[in-house]
């Protein structure tokens, strides 16, 4: 198996390989004043990694399924199709600073789900999870419909405090809300029965992120869309509200 360091670097990329079988993919694991994700057995680029782990410290494992397998499958074809390193890539993932993300856990509230969706155009199911990308935060802010300004709806920004964006993690993870809303940099969130994803002016250029790993959003929502079995829906703002 392999274990990705949130504290140590090994080598390039702080992935060790390990012969400790007891731990599943996803978990994540405590050793001294480290964390480490168990990113499984097969991992992008192997022949890289020269380390093996051993531990100095007792180690347990504080969360398991810390990240699920569909995540994690994302992870890994993130770091292989764009030819970039775990290190670069997780950080879309997760806080690095692991240990004050476990302490906000129990943090999360319930968003509110009493709302009308008769005049909405995007479909969106209560019971679930809906994504609605957009390609700047102008457009959040300038364009999009009062609708997506009410308390119920989840708003991911990059410029959020560390806080906020742990806050958002957990309640993501968890299903404690229900409409999220994020730019390209923001969709790596550990979604647990995500229904819809939708585009809103699909055609801008800034759905392109142009620094390691480079990608295009679209092909991300595709590798989202096989790996988590959910609908994808192209709108223009003007096609919001009925």
């Amino acid at each position: 198996m392999y274990l990705f360091s949130f504290k140590q670097f090994a080598w390039h990329d702080r992935v060790f390989s390990s012969n400790l079988s007891i731990w599943k993919a996803g978990d994540l694991i405590q050793c001294g004043w480290d964390f480490l994700l168990n990113l499984g057995d097969e991992i992008s680029f192997p022949e890289l990694i020269r380390t093996q782990f051993t531990p100095t410290s007792p180690y347990e494992v504080v969360y398991p399924k810390f990240f699920d397998q569909k995540f994690l499958a994302l992870l890994h074809r993130m770091v292989y199709e764009r030819y970039s390193t775990y290190n670069n890539v997780l950080k879309y993932f997760v806080s690095f600073e692991v240990s004050q993300l476990l302490a906000r856990e129990e943090k999360v509230k319930w968003k509110n789900k009493k709302l009308n969706l008769d005049n909405v155009s995007i479909p969106l199911d209560e019971s679930k999870q809906n994504l609605v990308i957009i390609p700047d935060n102008r457009s959040r802010e300038n364009q999009l419909s009062d609708f997506f300004s009410q308390d119920f709806v989840t708003h991911l920004y990059s410029t959020d405090t560390q806080n906020r964006k742990d806050q958002n993690w957990w309640e993501i993870k968890k299903s404690k809300t229900w409409i999220i809303v994020a730019t390209q940099s923001e969709v790596f969130q550990p979604f647990n029965n995500l229904w819809t994803i939708t585009f809103i002016d699909w055609y801008k250029r800034y759905y392109h992120n142009q620094q390691d790993p480079r990608y295009d959003i679209s092909q991300v929502v595709k590798r989202m869309q096989e790996l988590r079995d959910c609908e994808v829906i192209n709108l223009e703002n003007s096609g919001l509200i009925q």
